[in-house]
Order: C-alpha cells, then sequence, then structure tokens
C-alpha cells in the first residue's frame, strides 16, 4: 500500500520547483519592468523641469509684452487727439546738419536733462519742413511713457516709434543719429526713406494679410545703442483700419545666456553631457550653454539678423530632426542617437526652452535605484526555498503524522497516539481534546435542535418560514390554528398563494424579487401590520416581525405572526368614542351659539308679541282683527320655536314636572317643519286627545324626539325618491297591564327603507352606526334609550321597515301619579287685579318698557316706567308702589343691583319683585333668582303670561 506521506512530500517537492520558477521569470519581468518605469520617470523629469524654465521665460516676457501692449494703446487711443504739450519738445529739437545742408531736426544737441527726459527724436520730412504741432504732441506724449517704462523695466534697453506719413521715429534712451545713422549704413535722414517706406510696405502687406496679427517678435540683430545682441518684441500700431506705425522694446540676450548659466551649474540640472539652448519659435538660437552667440561686427543695414539655427549646434548624431514636431508635439520628446531632445513652449511665450540629455546619462541615474531592489528579490527567493526545506523538516513530516492520527481517531476514539516529540505533544493532546469537544457539541446541536423545535411547536405566535422562492419549510401548530391549515398540506407550496390577500399578492411578489436581487429590504426586523387569508377566505389583521437567516449559503425568511382582530377592534372602538367625545364637544360649542342667538332674539320677539297682542285688542270687531291674531300667532310660534332652542342648550341637573308629550311632537314638528319641507318632507301629526301628561324633564324628552325624528329625515333622504317621503308622529295610551304603570307612548314613523336585517339587534349599541363618515357617532340611540329608561320608560324599534312601510321607533314613559287632566287649560286673562295697583316698569329698552306699560294698563294697572335702576331709585323715593317688573340685565345698574337696593331701602317690596330676562341660560341669572327666590318671566312672553306673574307677585 503506497504511504500517503511520501506521495505528500513529494507533490510538495514538485510544487515548490513549480512555485519558484514563475518567481523567477515574475522577478525578472518586474526588474525590467521597473527599469523601464523609471527611465519613463526620469523622461517626464526632465519635460517637467523643462516646462518649468519655459514657465520662467514667460515670466521675463510678460512685462515686455505688456509694455508693448501700452505703448500701442496710447498711440491708438491719442491718435486723432494727442496730449498737449510739445512746447518743450519744439524747443530740445534742432535742425541736424549733413555736409553743410539742413537734413531734418533731432535731439542731437539737446542737453543733458533733455536728453534723459526726451531721449532721441528725428523729424525728416522730405520737403524739409518742421515738424508740426500735432506730430510733436505724439512725440512727447510717447517718449514720456517710454521713459517711465525704461525706468520701471532698465532690461529693456531702446523704444522706438516709426511713423508711415514720414521718416520719423521716438526712441528712448538718447542715442547719437550719426551713430544710428552709421549703424544702418545711410549718410543722412533722408536716405534712410527709401529702407523705411519698404519696411513700412512689408508691414501694410501683413496687416493686410492678418488683421488680427498685430503684435511681433524679430530675430536678433546688434542694438545701436551699446553694441550687443538683442531682440525685438513689436506690435502695429492701427487707427481707422490703417497702419500707422510700429512700437518696439528690445530685450538684451546676454540676459538668457546668464540664465542658461545659472539652470545648467545648479544641482538639478540634471545628468552630465546636457546641453541647454533657448531658441525663437523659428528655431533660431538666442542663447547656447556651451556656444554663446557673439556679435558680429557693424553689419550693413540694422535690420540683418544675426542667425544661428538650433540644427546647426545640436550634438554630433542627432541629426536634423523635425523640430516642429519635437517642440509642439505631444510628448515633447525626440530620441535618436542615444540623445532625448526635449522641449518646451508656453502659449503665447516667443522663446522655447530646448536640452539634450545623453540616454547614459539618465541610465547612470536610473540603474542604482534598481539593484538594490534586485538584490532584495533574490535574497527573497533564496528565504523561500530555506525556508521550504526548514518547513518540511520540522512541520510538514510531523504535519501528516498528525493528519494520519486524525483521521485514524475519526473512525475510533481509542486509536494510538504518535510520538512526535515535546514539541508536539501540545498538537496531539488538542487534537484529541478537540475530537472530544465536537462529539459532545454534535450531541448538544441535537438536543438544542430538539429544544427549538419544541419552543417553535409550542409557540403562541404563528411561526412561518420559506426559502429563498417564498416556498414553505416550516409551519407551527399556531400557524395551523390561525390560518385553518396543516402543516403537511402547505409544506413546499408559495407562502403568497396561501395566506396573503388577493389584493397584496403583487406587492408581495415584487418584494420577494427586490430582495433576491439584493435590494434592501424595507420591512425586515420591524413590526407590521398587515392582512392575512385563513383558509375559509376571510381576511383578518395581524401583526408580523420578518427576519431573515443564512445558513451555508441558503437563505431562509421566518415570519412571527399574531391574530391582533382584538387589539384592531378595540382600537377601533376607542377611537370612535374619541370621535364621539369631540362630537360632543362641537355639539356644545354649537349650543352655547344657539343659547346667545336665542336670547339676542328675545328683545325683538318680546315687542313683536307685546305689539301685536295690542293691536288685537284695538282691533276688536274690525277686519284687521284677524290679521293682528295672524301677527300675534307668528310670533308666538317664534317664541316658542326660540324656548325650544334655549332648552336644548340648557346645560343643568334633570328637573322633573309635569309634561305632555302632544306639546313636545308640536314643537318638534315646528322647529324641523322649515328643514323637512326644503327636502321634499312631510310631517304628519296624528295626536291622541285628551292625552294625560307624564312627570319628566321636558327638555331631555325632547331631544329625544328630535334625534329620532332628524334619524327618520336622514333616513328617507337615502331612500327610493319615487317613494312618498313623509314622517309621522303618533299619540296614545297603553292599556293598563298588571304590575306596570300606566304609559303613554309616542311613535315617530317614516317610508324610509327601514333598518337593514344584520344591525337591528345592534342598533342600540353604544357607537354603532349605519350612517356614513360624518354624519353620525353611533350614540343618538344609546343615549335616548338611556335617558328615557332613567325615566321609567323605553325606546324599542317597533317596526324594521322589512314590510315596505319604513322604519318606526316608540318610546313610551309611565303616566304621572299627580297628572293633571289636559284639558283644563288656563284661561287667556287673568283675573281682575287689585284696585288701582301701581306697578313700577324698569328695562333699558323703550320699546319693551313700552309694551309691558301698555299691556299693564290695559289691565287696569297705573304704570310708571324707568329707563334704569338708578332712576327707578329716584321714583321710589318719590311715589308709593305695589310690585315692581325689571329687566335682569342693564347697563350701569342692573336687575340684581336694583334688587339688592330696594331690600335695603324698601324690604316689603324687594318680596314683590318680577325680573324680565333672556339669558336664563347664564348661570348668575340661575344662581341670583335662586338665591334671592323671586319671579321671573322668560322672554318672548306673551300678554297673558305678564298679567299672570304679575298678579303671582301681587298675591305673594
Amino acid at each position: 500500500m503506497t504511504d500517503p506521506g511520501a506521495g505528500t512530500l513529494r507533490a510538495a517537492r514538485r510544487l515548490l520547483w513549480a512555485l519558484l520558477v514563475p518567481v523567477l521569470l515574475l522577478l525578472a519581468v518586474l526588474t525590467v519592468l521597473q527599469y523601464q518605469q523609471r527611465m519613463q520617470d526620469a523622461e517626464r523629469d526632465l519635460l517637467r523641469r523643462a516646462q518649468e524654465r519655459a514657465q520662467e521665460l514667460e515670466a521675463v516676457v510678460r512685462p515686455a509684452m505688456a509694455h508693448v501692449q501700452d505703448l500701442r494703446a496710447l498711440m491708438e487711443q491719442r491718435w486723432h487727439d494727442p496730449p498737449d504739450g510739445g512746447p518743450a519738445l519744439r524747443q530740445a529739437l534742432q535742425p541736424r546738419l549733413a555736409d553743410g545742408r539742413d537734413d531734418g531736426w533731432s535731439l542731437d544737441t539737446a542737453d543733458a536733462a533733455q536728453r534723459a527726459r526726451f531721449g532721441q527724436v528725428w523729424w525728416a520730412a522730405p520737403d524739409g519742413s518742421a515738424p508740426d504741432a500735432t506730430w510733436l504732441r505724439r512725440a512727447q506724449g510717447f517718449v514720456e511713457l517710454a521713459r517711465i517704462v525704461h525706468e520701471r523695466a532698465p532690461g529693456f534697453e531702446a523704444t522706438w516709434f516709426a511713423a508711415a506719413e514720414v521718416n520719423t521715429s521716438f526712441g528712448y534712451p538718447w542715442i547719437d543719429s550719426t551713430r544710428i545713422l552709421q549703424s544702418m549704413g545711410a549718410p543722412s535722414l533722408q536716405a534712410i526713406d527709401a529702407p523705411r517706406q519698404r519696411a513700412v510696405q512689408r508691414s501694410v502687406q501683413a496687416l493686410a494679410q492678418d488683421p488680427e496679427d498685430t503684435v511681433f517678435w524679430g530675430p536678433p540683430y546688434v542694438s545701436q545703442l551699446n553694441g550687443q545682441l538683442v531682440m525685438s518684441h513689436g506690435a502695429m500700431v492701427v487707427v481707422d483700419g490703417r497702419y500707422r506705425g510700429e512700437v518696439s522694446l528690445d530685450f538684451r540676450l546676454d540676459d538668457l545666456q546668464t540664465r542658461i548659466t545659472q539652470w545648467t551649474a545648479a544641482p538639478e540640472a540634471g545628468a552630465d553631457g546636457v546641453r541647454v539652448w533657448i531658441t525663437d519659435v523659428r528655431g533660431n538660437v538666442l542663447a547656447d550653454s556651451q556656444q554663446p552667440l557673439a556679435a558680429p561686427g557693424q553689419p550693413g543695414l540694422a535690420d540683418t539678423p544675426v542667425l544661428a539655427p538650433l540644427v546647426g549646434r545640436l550634438p554630433a548624431g542627432l541629426g536634423r530632426p523635425d523640430l516642429d514636431a519635437t517642440l509642439f508635439g505631444p510628448d515633447h520628446v525626440h530620441r535618436e542617437a542615444g540623445w532625448l531632445l526635449t522641449a518646451a513652449v508656453r502659449i503665447g511665450s516667443p522663446w522655447v526652452y530646448v536640452q539634450a540629455t545623453p540616454e547614459h546619462a539618465l541610465r547612470a541615474r536610473v540603474l542604482p535605484t534598481i539593484v538594490p531592489n534586485l538584490l532584495l528579490a533574490l535574497a527573497l527567493l533564496a528565504s523561500i526555498v530555506a525556508g521550504q526545506w526548514a518547513l518540511q523538516r520540522s512541520f510538514v513530516r510531523p504535519a501528516l503524522a498528525i493528519l494520519d492520527y486524525l483521521r485514524a481517531l475519526s473512525a475510533d476514539a481509542e486509536a494510538p497516539v504518535p510520538r512526535l516529540g515535546g514539541r508536539w505533544q501540545g498538537w496531539i493532546a488538542a487534537v484529541t481534546e478537540t475530537f472530544r469537544r465536537q462529539r459532545e457539541l454534535q450531541q448538544h446541536g441535537r438536543q438544542t435542535e430538539a429544544l427549538k423545535a419544541a419552543i417553535i411547536d409550542h409557540a403562541i405566535a404563528g411561526i412561518v418560514s420559506t426559502d429563498g422562492q417564498g416556498r414553505i419549510v416550516e409551519f407551527n401548530p399556531a400557524a395551523e390554528a390561525m390560518f385553518g391549515r396543516s402543516r403537511a398540506e402547505v409544506l413546499g407550496l408559495e407562502v403568497g398563494a396561501l395566506i396573503v390577500p388577493p389584493q397584496h399578492r403583487a406587492a408581495h411578489a415584487a418584494g420577494m424579487a427586490r430582495m433576491a436581487a439584493g435590494g434592501a429590504p424595507r420591512v425586515m426586523g420591524r413590526r407590521v401590520q398587515m392582512t392575512a387569508l385563513r383558509r375559509d377566505g376571510s381576511e383578518f389583521p395581524m401583526e408580523m416581525v420578518l427576519f431573515r437567516t443564512e445558513l451555508d449559503g441558503v437563505v431562509h425568511y421566518t415570519a412571527s405572526m399574531s391574530d391582533i382582530t382584538e387589539r384592531v377592534e378595540s382600537a377601533g372602538q376607542i377611537e370612535r368614542q374619541r370621535d364621539a367625545l369631540r362630537q360632543s364637544e362641537k355639539l356644545t360649542a354649537m349650543g352655547s351659539l344657539l343659547a346667545g342667538v336665542a336670547h339676542e332674539l328675545n328683545n325683538p320677539l318680546a315687542i313683536v308679541m307685546g305689539r301685536a297682542s295690542l293691536l288685537e285688542e284695538k282691533t276688536e270687531g274690525t277686519a284687521l282683527q284677524a290679521d293682528a291674531q295672524r301677527i300675534r300667532e307668528a310670533a308666538e310660534r317664534c317664541g316658542r320655536i326660540v324656548r325650544t332652542f334655549l332648552n336644548m342648550a340648557r346645560q343643568r341637573p334633570q328637573q322633573r314636572a309635569p309634561v305632555q308629550l302632544n306639546d313636545l311632537a308640536r314643537a318638534a314638528a315646528e322647529m324641523l317643519g322649515y328643514t323637512l319641507r326644503s327636502h321634499g318632507i312631510a310631517i304628519v301629526l296624528e295626536l291622541a286627545e285628551p292625552l294625560p301628561e307624564v312627570m319628566a324633564d321636558g327638555d331631555q324628552v325632547g331631544q329625544v324626539l328630535l334625534n329620532l325624528v332628524v334619524n327618520a329625515q336622514q333616513a328617507l333622504a337615502g331612500g327610493d325618491a319615487a317613494r312618498p317621503r313623509r314622517i309621522t308622529l303618533q299619540t296614545g295610551v297603553e292599556p293598563r297591564r298588571e304590575n306596570r304603570a300606566q304609559r303613554v307612548w309616542l311613535r315617530v314613523a317614516d317610508t324610509g327603507p327601514g333598518v337593514p336585517q344584520g344591525v337591528q339587534t345592534r342598533i342600540f349599541e353604544p357607537f354603532f352606526t349605519t350612517k356614513a363618515e360624518g354624519l353620525g357617532t353611533g350614540l343618538g340611540l344609546s343615549v335616548s334609550r338611556s335617558m328615557l329608561r332613567e325615566h321609567g320608560g323605553d325606546l324599542v324599534l317597533e317596526r324594521d321597515g322589512s314590510d315596505g312601510g319604513g322604519a318606526a321607533f316608540r318610546l313610551s314613559l309611565p303616566i304621572s301619579g299627580e297628572a293633571r287632566d289636559s284639558t283644563a287649560s288656563m284661561p287667556l286673562d287673568p283675573a281682575e287685579p287689585a284696585a288701582q295697583a301701581r306697578l313700577l316698569v324698569v328695562d333699558d329698552e323703550d320699546e319693551i318698557a313700552d309694551v309691558m306699560r301698555s299691556m299693564l294698563e290695559g289691565a287696569g294697572y297705573e304704570v310708571a316706567t324707568a329707563e334704569s335702576g338708578a332712576v327707578a331709585l329716584e321714583l321710589l323715593q318719590a311715589a308709593r308702589f305695589d310690585a315692581i317688573v325689571s329687566d335682569l340685565h342693564m347697563p350701569g345698574m342692573d336687575g340684581a343691583a336694583l334688587w339688592r337696593a330696594v331690600r335695603t331701602q324698601h324690604p316689603a317690596l324687594a318680596r314683590r319683585m318680577l325680573f324680565v330676562t333672556g339669558d336664563t341660560l347664564s348661570p348668575q341669572a340661575q344662581r341670583f333668582l335662586r338665591e334671592t327666590r323671586c319671579a321671573s318671566l322668560d322672554k318672548p312672553f306673551a300678554r297673558a303670561d305678564l298679567l299672570a306673574a304679575v298678579q303671582a307677585v301681587l298675591a305673594a
């Protein structure tokens, strides 16, 4: 049998050599790549340094360009209107004589101060005329600026302007004109007119060819000032589109030569053997690090250039490279014959920095940086080989022995322990202990799985687990009970089709697809409420927590769910109670508003009712009596409606008194009559006469009746428009029953659709309503039944409308033991008053006081009126009165203050005061009347009510 350990060793050796060969090749490739990279870095460094030098050259030339632009702008802007001046220049300008004749005008004879101020100016007109004023102003303005430029930048030696019209020039600093003519090879100022005109024609042609190219750099030439090499930067003066002359600055080339010397001497200049040049854009050398330009003798003409092409000064072997491609190409580097030619130029700069670097110099700089890395790589390779050998001897063989022991121990817990020495004995012990712990953990894992399964099976919450595709893999008993499905029938089925309602399945599928694609889950780990589907198709609310687990790369989703039907219903009931409370607060506020409106109507209604009664008496026996009677009845009807409003708005403890249901039915019909008619609903009264009274709180019973009528109105509004709309109010007396007090009843019946069959048993439950949202709170019938049962009565659904006749509700109340016959009505007028009783009427409204006075005087009383409490006290001091009829609320001294004053001054009269008020809802008014026990009369009132109240006060 082959020893697996020996085979492993041989495989390890083969693997070692298989790894060493690629590593060696990789080291070689990396070394070559590193060398190439370092060479490229060195070339980029050369190019970067060249760009820095070009940037320095641009900084040098920038002032010259700015000065030329300033000079040209001065001449162009002030050509037609030069600045004032010229007398000083005219005085200094003298004729110049050549061969004994007048040759022109110049500053040759000017003194030192004039020369320092004006430099050199000459004028040589063909006809020999003197300079004109305009020319003088231009000359003086130009030389003033040229002098300032020269003082600001001394490196620029000369500034010139040549006019196109005549042979003229302006220059600074001063140069003797004879010297200028000698350098130009001309005998006189007049003699240079022809060459000057040829130069002017060339400039005019250049301007015509390219109107935008008005700035130029000339080739190097010998300076007329000091014989040194200079380079001219100039610009054409163009006015009204015509060439007028040129301005220029001369830059000394020895400054460029000095800069090259400094650059090549700097430590960062680069490798040995480097050549550096500064050229113009045409490739002519301006400065050379090894062979500076030499100024020749005096040339024949001033524009004779000193040209030194770069191609003639390149190192041997470079040949004639394409300088345009080198200077303006994408990489600016030319390689040939072991040289690297690098160039850099800035846009707008006339000078180019050129550098030739030997490649062997770059290699000499780069190779020392490669050798340490190569040595380090070889040392690393040797370390790997030695480490492999030591690893095999000290670790691989013992590790193989331990592997054999692991294989034996996995099959037999009593396998023999190998002897490997003290170093490995700890590993052997660890392996043995590991296998022992593994067996224990496996046993513990089986126990844990059994415990988790028991917890899931006995959990109260429903637990449903699915795989990544939504197929059910776990369904505990609580879930079986919740959804009505067994675990066996749902395993492997898609969860969305079983427990997700149809309207939510699309969203569920989209969420599963999003999570499968790696999207962020929206409900993971959060408590969410949603709707679930039972086996029978019914839906119920539930609360769910969804979490994700991943085991061995397999994703599962588990949901823990609880049925929250009871909690949702409880929350809904609480919300309905809140809505009812808010509705109650709205009704309370509306009641306060209603009471205020009713109070404001009381005073005018009292006047109308009183005047109508008086008018009816005055027109008795005439044709107008019927009209007056109708006015009185309408006013009394308004008064009853207002009184009904006040009764509805009163918030006070229950007060029971004899109540006539027929009166409550008529009041309800009057109060809601207009609203019902506007909705096309007829109200019919079928009242039994006579009807015994009941002992009840009339306000509460009236509210119950109004609630029933309003419910009937709303039922008719939603019914069939083709059916007649009618509400019938009926009253009657129930037959006597054993062990039960006799009752009267009132039925409210309508011709609407009736009460639905499924809600008849719940219609009196609190917060249950069949109305649309916003039309009811579900408390009306419940509260109404509670009120009637507190009175010993009841409210029942007598007819549900299933027969097509609409719904009917019937309320019943026990007949009071002290009830009196309703047919015994009070007479319209009270008994005759006491003979000549004197009454004092106090009211701040004259109309009401006058009405009460007329009513009382018509009944035989002697009446005096007072418009305030203070006036009433004065009348009481002046005369005797048997009773006082006073308004309760008055400005200044009100009724309460008047009563306190009367109690002090006339104690007997304080017990015979009648207070008339329209604000019986006021707590202060109720408290005052209750404490003083004084009689009161609510506005509006009829004549009979007033006379009866006064007679009662007098009788007391």
